[in-house]
């Protein structure tokens, strides 16, 4: 489903911006893609792999390539996931952001906190891990997806499977 078009116009999104976010939507997503990143390069350093030598991320120095590899799958799955529910709740609304001149649109502390805790809360609900088939909360499957992904580098034979939500 297109963001842009299931939200209120009055949150003022059109596209994805990264840098600086211009509205409160964008600035969430920036904010929150921060997290699983943070979490797979936790993630690929358990599992024995260098989080800054990318598959899919060009090498850029001080960029976790392979984190960012790693979180692709689970962007849309967690932090899509968490600003659509915070908007269509109205956990968030438009008047808890605050415009920033040349830094953009920045949370406050109030939408920050509730931002947090739903994202915790996200990471934390279970899901069947596809190719386990074990049920385990999101963050456990980064985990079993880092190991995987090592296991397929280490053996060609060993087939890594993307996390899928059915």
């Amino acid at each position: 489903m297109n963001l842009a078009r299931s939200l209120d116009p009055s949150w003022g999104f059109a596209a994805r911006i990264r840098r600086p976010p211009p509205d409160p939507i964008n600035a969430m997503l920036s904010y929150g893609y921060t997290l699983p990143a943070n979490e797979a390069v936790a993630a690929a350093e358990t599992a024995g792999l260098d989080p800054m030598v990318g598959l899919l991320h060009r090498h850029r120095w001080g960029r976790p390539a392979l984190a960012l590899d790693l979180m692709e799958e689970f962007r849309p799955l967690t932090v899509d996931v968490v600003v659509r529910r915070l908007v269509s709740t109205g956990q968030v609304r438009p008047e808890q952001f605050d415009q920033v001149p040349a830094s953009g649109t920045r949370m406050n502390g109030d939408a920050r906190a509730a931002f947090l805790a739903a994202y915790e809360r996200r990471m934390l609900t279970l899901t069947t891990h596809q190719p386990s088939g074990r049920r385990v909360s999101y963050r456990v499957v980064l985990s079993l997806q880092a190991k995987s992904l090592g296991r397929s580098l280490l053996d060609p034979s060993a087939r890594y499977e993307p996390h899928l939500r059915r």
